[in-house]
């Protein structure tokens, strides 16, 4: 047998006697494993974890077999390394503690100073905690911790021998709105607390409390506290509960009819005999048959009683506020609202800039059977208490400096919130005219109130009918054709002109175009030449066809010829024509005009 196989037996009797002490001395301490070196006490809190160093006969192993040329000092440091390296994380993993013993407390005394809280409550607690002071080691620490929303640290030097006055974390006035006096956190208070408490001392926590939490869980953060080792001591509050009046429930009728009385009722707590006042609104306005009252209260729930009518159909809201009481420490429960509901037809609000006209539209919504309140520009209103009872809105021929940005608000909440119905209309006061661009109104209607941008249309739509037959050759119609260019220079730039020259039959030389053309009009003009054949009812009536639809304020042909042609059917167009308000002037050209048919068509 070589030596390396005498050296692989040895290792294998090594890990094999290793393993034997580990099962049978470390291997049952699974739950922990105590021990003394030099009187002072140790424990490895997971023992098991010590097995890791098994790994060491395995360095062993591997060492004989290296094929690394390396000097045996080199390879001993090597093993020794490696099997301390193992051994320590063993027994890094395994959690070995040292563990003494001390008789020193450490007290946090946490102190609820929230609004349902009475300031004898807080002596108490403040008597109670210096009381204890007077009994401490001298090795003690003492700790306190005012809570309500929030945990506050009160600073006390470390001989103190009296609790000084316990301060509140809001207002100290009997009456206040909610603050951070306003809610209770038992839970934020112990977790602060933890913080303060040294690792060498014995835990303990004192509780001053009435137990009424609003905020957190102090169940669980008991047991967070059981499982860091903090030993938790309650002292309720015995002192009785502040003075306090509060409005509990405000009850209207299910059905209300309009028109017919019924009652509002109320229910006041008060924790002791005391007069208060009650006021109860109706919408924006005083409950007008029982409005205002002084009422006793005696301790306990009171039931109060008042008289109402409602005159208008709709949602009404009723308010009710407590005032000028003695005793009443919280001021936020002393307001309360409830809503009813009362048939009746659609209600519109008709507000007219011009009321002398408003007859017209309410007398069509009244026969429609709508209840229609018409009022000025000044009378609409602000606020959505007063808007809510209207199904329905119109604002008609109002300026904009009639109507304030509030009122204007209140529409466009109207209609977002409530889903209220608005009808914008026109008139000499209304839309741009009125001054309504760039407002709230233009904003929320589907329409632009720009008067700068509107598109005007042209003043004159112009048909310029040029008779070019055999009989018009020469002078006539080079007079025609001056005529007709002049017409062209007095017209706007945006007016509008067409050209046609007939003889048997119409052509249109200018399609009908805007005048600021006047040259290549004019041109177009001047390239007329004469032909044979005259026929005047198809040109007229050709005119007729372009001005007819044209979008122009005035509309009017111009017929230049000598009138030497059949007259079938011109009365009868030229009848059609002024009807439809298009004007005709004819001028006649020449030494032969037939004026019988030109002054017919004058008189038409």
């Amino acid at each position: 047998m070589n030596r390396r196989s005498i050296g692989s037996l040895l290792t294998l009797v090594f890990a094999g006697a290793l393993l034997t002490l580990y099962l049978r001395f470390v291997w049952p301490h699974s739950a922990g494993w105590p021990f003394e070196y030099k009187g002072t006490s140790y424990e490895l809190l997971s023992p098991r974890w010590i097995g890791i160093g098994l790994l060491a006969p395995y360095f062993l192993f591997v060492l004989g077999r290296s094929l690394a040329d390396l000097p045996w000092p080199q390879r001993a440091l090597s093993l020794v390394l490696r099997v301390a390296f193992v051994l320590s994380l063993g027994l890094g993993l395994s959690r070995l503690t040292r563990t003494t013993t001390s008789d020193k407390v450490c007290t946090v005394f946490l102190v609820d100073v929230s609004d349902s809280v009475p300031d004898e409550a807080l002596d108490d607690a403040r008597l109670a905690i210096t009381k204890a002071l007077s009994s401490k080691r001298a090795d003690g620490l003492v700790r306190l911790v005012t809570f309500a929303r929030e945990a506050r640290v009160v600073i006390l030097p470390d001989d103190v021998k009296e609790i000084p006055r316990i301060e509140r974390h809001g207002s100290s006035e009997p009456a206040r709105t909610a603050g951070p006096g306003s809610a209770t956190n038992i839970a934020a208070a112990m977790r602060l607390g933890y913080g303060l408490l040294p690792a060498d001392y014995l835990r303990r926590m004192a509780v001053f409390s009435d137990g009424v939490q609003t905020d957190g869980d102090v169940l669980s953060e008991a047991a967070r506290a059981r499982a860091y080792g903090v030993h938790v001591f309650t002292f309720p509050y015995t002192r009785p509960v502040p003075a306090e009046v509060a409005l509990r429930e405000l009850r209207v009728p299910d059905q209300v009819r309009v028109g017919e009385p019924f009652e509002v009722r109320a229910t006041v707590f008060s924790s002791r005999e005391q007069e208060v006042k009650l006021t109860l609104r109706q919408g924006e306005a005083i409950n007008g048959l029982d409005g205002v009252r002084k009422v006793n209260l005696r301790a306990g729930d009171n039931d109060v009683a008042f008289k109402s009518v409602v005159r208008v159909a709709g949602e009404v809201t009723y308010a009710l506020d407590l005032n000028e009481a003695t005793h009443d420490r919280f001021r936020e429960n002393n307001h309360m609202t409830a809503s009813v509901i009362v048939p009746g037809p659609p209600t519109v609000l008709y507000v007219e800039g011009n009321p002398a006209r408003a007859n017209y539209l309410q007398g069509a919504l009244t026969a429609q059977q709508f209840d229609v309140d018409v009022r000025g520009p000044r009378e609409l209103p602000a606020g959505m208490r007063e808007l809510e009872r209207y199904d329905f809105v119109i604002v008609s021929d109002t300026p904009a400096d009639g109507v304030s940005l509030v009122q204007q608000e209140a529409i466009e909440q109207y209609m977002r919130d409530l889903g209220g119905g608005f009808l914008f209309a026109g008139g000499p006061n209304g839309y741009s005219l009125g001054g309504w661009a760039n407002t709230t109104f233009e904003r929320i209607l589907p329409v632009r109130m720009d008067a700068d941008k509107r598109r005007e249309e042209p003043a004159v739509a112009m048909s310029l009918v040029i008779d070019r037959s055999g009989s018009m050759t020469g002078l006539p119609l080079e007079m025609a054709k001056q005529a007709a260019k002049a017409a062209v220079d007095v017209l706007a730039q945006g007016d509008l002109v067409e050209v046609i020259a007939f003889d048997g039959k119409p052509v249109r030389v200018v399609r009908l175009t805007a005048a600021r053309h006047r040259s290549r009009i004019q041109n177009d003009i001047a390239k007329i030449v004469a032909g044979d054949d005259t026929q005047i009812f198809p040109a007229l009536d050709a005119a007729y066809q372009t001005l007819g639809p044209a979008r122009a304020k005035r509309k009017h042909a111009i017929l230049l010829t000598d009138g030497v042609a059949p007259t079938n059917g011109i009365r009868e167009l030229v009848t059609t024509m002024a009807a439809e308000g298009i004007t005709v002037t004819s001028v006649g050209l020449g030494p032969g005009v037939d004026e019988s048919l030109l002054k017919m068509i004058s008189e038409v």
